[in-house]
Formats: C-alpha cells, structure tokens, sequence
C-alpha cells in the first residue's frame, strides 16, 4: 500500500521515489496555512502551500483513504435510493422523517477526536504515528480547502453514520448523509424532542462538544402530518397533492429561481444584441449537459467533468414520461420546464422570438433535458474545432484563428455559466 502511494506522488509532483520517502519520513509538521474567504467562508489557499508540505498531506490523505476505504459521499447514488423510498412512504402506517445538518461542520469538530479514531483502529508507522498527532493536536478547527481534512471528515463522519444506524436499527428505513446534510427516516412515530436529544448526544461524542444542530435547516414531519415539503441536497418533496399520488418531486426553490436568474440574464443579454442565433444556443445549453475534459475549481486533476441541470437533477427524469406527464412533478418544477422562457420574457416586456417560440411548443427544450443531449467540448469526440469556434464568435469580436481547442473550450465555459 505505501509503496503504491510513493509510486503515485513520486509520478504526480515528477520526482524520485527516495526523495519521497525521506519528505516523509523526516516530515514534522506544517506551516501555518494561508486563508481566503469565498462566499463568506475561511478556505485554505492550496496553491500557498510549498510542494514538499503538499507531498506530506497528500501522502498522508491517500494513506488514509486506502487505510479506511473512504469512499467520499455521492448525491446520485444518495437521491437515486431516496426516490425509491419517498413516493411509497404514505404506505406505512406510521413514519418519522427527519432532516438535518450540522452548523458550521468543518470548523467545529474537535481534531483531537479524529487522532482518537485513528491511534486505535490502523497500524502506523512511528513517523506517521507522530506526525499525525502533532498535526492534529496543533489544529484548532479543520478549514477546507485540502484532501486530507476532507478525509479525516470523512473517517470520523463514517463513525456517526455507524452511531445513527446503530442507535435506530430497530426502525430505520434509510439514513443518508452528504458531508453535512442528513436524512433520517423511520417506520415509527418518533416525537421531534426525542429525536434531536438522541442525535445531539452522538454529536457530542464523536464530533466534539463545538458541534451543534443547526436549528434552522432542520426539518421534521411525520405520518400524522397531511401536507408538507422538504427539501434535501436541492430537490424538493411535497405530499398531500391527492390520495392518489400523495408525493412529488421537483427541483428545490431556491434552485428554481436561480435558473430562472440565469434564463433573465440570458433575456436581458439578448434586449442588447438581438441575435436570435445567440438566444437559441444559450437557453439550449442551459437545458444541456455541458461535457468536458478539465479540472474543477482550486483542483490540479484533469478528468472528465459534466455540468448542467440535465446532470444535476438527472433524477428526475424517470418521474417525467413522453416529455409532457408531469403527474408526479411538483408544479414549481413543471411551471419552469413548460413556462419559464415565457414568463422571463413577459417580466421584462420583450418580444419573445418566433423561432423560440416554435422551440418551446415543440418541447425542444425539455426534450434536450430528458433525452442527456449534450455540448461535448473534446476535439476528437466533441464539437469539432470550427463548430466550437463558431459558438465562441457568439461572445466575442476578437480573432480567433490562433487559438486552439482547449482556449476555445475554456473560452466558452465561462460564458456559458
């Protein structure tokens, strides 16, 4: 296992095996690490940390990650398995549901927990026994922004997984939880007090006593209750629409009006230019799935990333048959398939195009979402390089003709946002 982690770094930072193990063995410690704010939260700013510090903590995250197996959360496979649940709970007799999250989840857990788990369950060497203790005594709070402290997340959010599981086995019907947000339903009527004493007190004893419930993203329904909706990882639930299908799902509110956002933009942009060709494109890749070989944001690994609400809500698609039955959509979610272009056009008084009114009552749009069409950005299996040229001349006036693929295609990503 160590030797096929050595192999792996000494390849990915391009350096010699021994003096990847001496960076290891002889490691101890890390500097103090620089810190930005984005969307209001403190990140550690990788791209300060020298390339000897990143080869310990990426040894040591790997180290891990093999160690325990973690295997980091996954909201399809999460929804897949929660829409499998979901429309047939009316069923049961009597259930719980209970949604949750942690407040503030990284900053708040104790490190000294994680090095508890950890010097009792795998075999360290004496260097890596050291360093990991210094390192987690010394850290006041995990600040994301680097793998290893997503993995001790991980671990430690693994051990509360287990704890949930356990403490409910006698009713669970199905426990999720991607990174912080949780899901918690039972095939019982569980008070709402009795449900967050319980999981309060296993906060406290595998995260640490810094870690609260944030109060204000919870939710609690149960069998008695007639009409209610939730929402969980940016789809919502709604039950009580009929007896005949008392549940349906759709994209969450908060995610709606941020579509509804970009197809205004989208509206407005074409008030100035009035290029019909442009308008056409851009609402065509909003419903699209955006394909591309390149590396997400503050990351150095290249591979294949997908975008888009057609991936994002890939879900729902079994819910939508022959592109216009939205018996089992909320009608928030089927308004913006069918209506949304209108209704942004309408809002701000334009004059929406015949073309894209031929688009709509076609069902092009919505077509292009459940059938996974895509804008492949790939010179060998995507757009070809004059087709991708030709949409990025939507954007700009400058010439083009020395540019290659890739500036093309990253060119176009960041118009297309």
């Amino acid at each position: 296992m160590r030797v096929k982690i050595i192999e792996r770094l000494a390849n990915e930072f391009n350096e010699e095996k021994d003096y990847i193990y001496k960076i290891i063995e002889n490691s101890k410690g890390i500097s103090t690490y620089k810190k930005e704010k984005i969307k209001g939260r403190e990140i550690i700013k990788k791209e300060s940390i020298p390339d000897i510090e990143k080869i310990t903590l990426e040894y040591y995250k790997l180290l891990l990650n093999s160690y325990y197996k973690v295997t980091y959360p996954n909201r399809s496979y999460i929804m897949t398995e929660l829409m499998n649940i979901i429309p047939y709970l009316h069923r049961y007799n009597r259930y719980t549901l209970y949604k949750f999250d942690f407040k503030d989840f990284f900053y708040n857990i104790n490190p000294k927990k994680c090095f508890d788990l950890l010097k009792d369950s795998i075999n360290l060497k004496t260097y890596e026994y050291n360093f990991l203790k210094k390192y987690l005594f010394n850290l006041s709070e995990f600040t994301p922004g680097i793998g290893l402290h997503n993995a001790f997340i991980e671990i430690i959010g693994k051990k509360f997984d287990f704890a949930i599981r356990n403490k409910f086995s006698k009713n669970i019907l199905h426990f999720a939880r991607f990174v912080d947000d949780c899901i918690l339903i039972l095939d019982e009527r569980v008070s709402h007090s009795y449900l967050e004493y319980e999981i309060k007190k296993i906060i406290t004893e595998v995260f640490g006593k810094k870690l609260a419930l944030n109060k204000a993203k919870t939710d609690y329904q149960n069998s008695d209750t007639i009409n209610y909706r939730f929402d969980y990882l940016g789809y919502e639930f709604e039950k009580g629409q009929s007896a005949s299908k008392p549940f349906n799902i759709g994209i969450a509110k908060k995610k709606l009006d941020k579509y509804y956002e970009k197809i205004e933009r989208i509206i407005l942009d074409f008030k100035n230019h009035n290029n019909v060709q442009l308008l056409s494109f851009e609402l065509e890749a909003l419903f699209k799935r955006i394909v591309y070989y390149g590396s997400k944001k503050n990351q150095t690994k290249i591979r294949w990333q997908v975008r888009g609400i057609s991936d994002s809500y890939k879900e729902l698609k079994k819910f939508i048959i022959h592109n216009d039955d939205f018996e089992k959509i909320t009608n928030d979610t089927k308004n913006f398939f069918c209506k949304s272009i209108f209704i942004c056009f309408k809002r701000h008084g334009i004059d929406i195009p015949s073309k894209i009114v031929n688009q709509i009552k076609n069902k092009k749009f919505i077509s292009l979402f459940l059938n996974n069409k895509a804008i492949l950005l790939h010179k060998k299996i995507g757009l070809s390089y004059s087709d991708l040229k030709s949409r990025v001349m939507f954007f700009t006036n400058e010439n083009l003709n020395n540019y290659s693929y890739n500036e093309l295609a990253n060119k176009l990503l960041r118009n297309i946002k």
